[in-house]
């Protein structure tokens, strides 16, 4: 997994002032908003005996931890130690670990890694037209596969005949030749395609649309975590039917990570069609679980050459390489392993109570 990026790790809509906690590669944050609305993430993972401070209570901006008591101001610094009474000095290590937050799009984001604010990447931007003009649904939930293999499955204009012949995919040609131009920026990748129909259908919503059509798809990977497929029906600049799916995946471990979704719909902007939207979205993320969750080997090879590509394969491949890029950069990757070793701090001071504070309890 990558470090010194900003991770979107929760949606707005889902933080309150209530402490909830959320995992990533085996390590616990805490999340909650200040009194003033303002997000904090913090290390969920009290230094004293290392209790989760998401069950605990928020008071004002801070945080107790539920087994003793202790105080935790929202820059992680620990401002109150009940046992020890009001005149024993908090020791300098009594602390959790703060990260720098963000809020925007949909999403709240915080920073993992140890760059200076200087030299960090920028949070992504999606397109200004998803939030402005088209109808939002959220999904949330632990999906049963690697984050990056599934954040390839996203960005493969292959596979859609393949994995979603059932569906979606039942719309093209099997045997149409893909090849597309790549464009990127450092952080990003983005590729369109546009699938041809198959001729002409009898239901509804194709003698709506005049044909049955194909579509065109534009599909975007925004390291570190996140795709964005865009769908045109009928083609773009030619439909008046368009969706897209934004999605954020956590990773958990190796082998599953938490999806944060966000279907977009310019079409039936009802609040009655919102469950049939969730049900369109699940469809497609389940098909793509199926097969994703069955590849022997979970993570992707650091070698591109590990495994055999063509040239549909131009915009997995330029994910692949970014990813490489930052890799090998000294401190820029972190193994599950590595992540569950930081999680367990190292010894804290001991600091004892003057005899008058010892009867006195948290």
């Amino acid at each position: 997994m990558l470090k010194n990026f900003w991770y979107a790790c929760e949606f707005s809509q889902a933080v309150t002032h209530e402490p909830k906690q959320f995992k990533m590669l085996d390590e616990r944050f805490v999340l909650y908003r200040t009194s003033q609305g303002k997000p904090v993430i913090l290390k969920d993972h009290c230094p004293h005996r290392g209790a989760a401070l998401s069950l605990g209570q928020r008071e004002n901006d801070a945080i107790r931890c539920p087994y003793h008591g202790w105080k935790f101001e929202a820059d992680g610094r620990c401002s109150d130690i009940p046992a020890n009474g009001p005149n024993v000095p908090i020791p300098k290590r009594a602390c959790v670990h703060a990260y720098p937050v963000k809020e925007s799009q949909g999403y709240i984001w915080f920073f993992y890694g140890d760059l200076p604010e200087e030299e960090r990447p920028p949070v992504p931007h999606f397109p200004d037209y998803l939030f402005s003009e088209m109808r939002p649904v959220y999904n949330d939930d632990i999906e049963h596969a690697n984050y990056e293999r599934l954040m390839e499955v996203n960005v493969d204009f292959a596979h859609i005949t393949s994995v979603h012949r059932k569906s979606f995919g039942a719309r093209v040609s099997l045997d149409q030749s893909i090849k597309y131009k790549v464009r990127e920026t450092p952080l990003s990748g983005t590729g369109e395609f546009h699938y041809h129909s198959l001729g002409d259908s009898k239901t509804f919503l194709n003698t709506l649309l005049g044909r049955r059509p194909g579509f065109m798809a534009r599909l975007n990977y925004y390291l570190p975590n996140l795709i964005l497929a865009e769908i045109w029906v009928g083609g773009k600049g030619r439909s008046f039917l368009k969706f897209c799916i934004l999605v954020a995946y956590l990773p958990v471990d190796d082998k599953s990570c938490r999806s944060k979704r966000i279907f977009f719909r310019n079409f039936l902007k009802f609040p009655w069609f919102d469950p049939i939207a969730q049900r369109i979205d699940v469809m497609g993320r389940d098909e793509d679980n199926q097969v994703v969750g069955t590849i022997a080997d979970p993570v992707i090879p650091l070698r591109i050459s590990d495994e055999t590509h063509i040239a549909a394969d131009a915009l997995c491949l330029s994910f692949r390489k970014q990813r490489q890029k930052y890799m090998a950069r000294g401190g820029w990757s972190v193994t599950p392993d590595a992540a569950s070793a930081t999680a367990r701090p190292v010894a804290q001071e001991i600091i004892v109570a003057e005899p008058e504070f010892v009867s006195r309890q948290s």
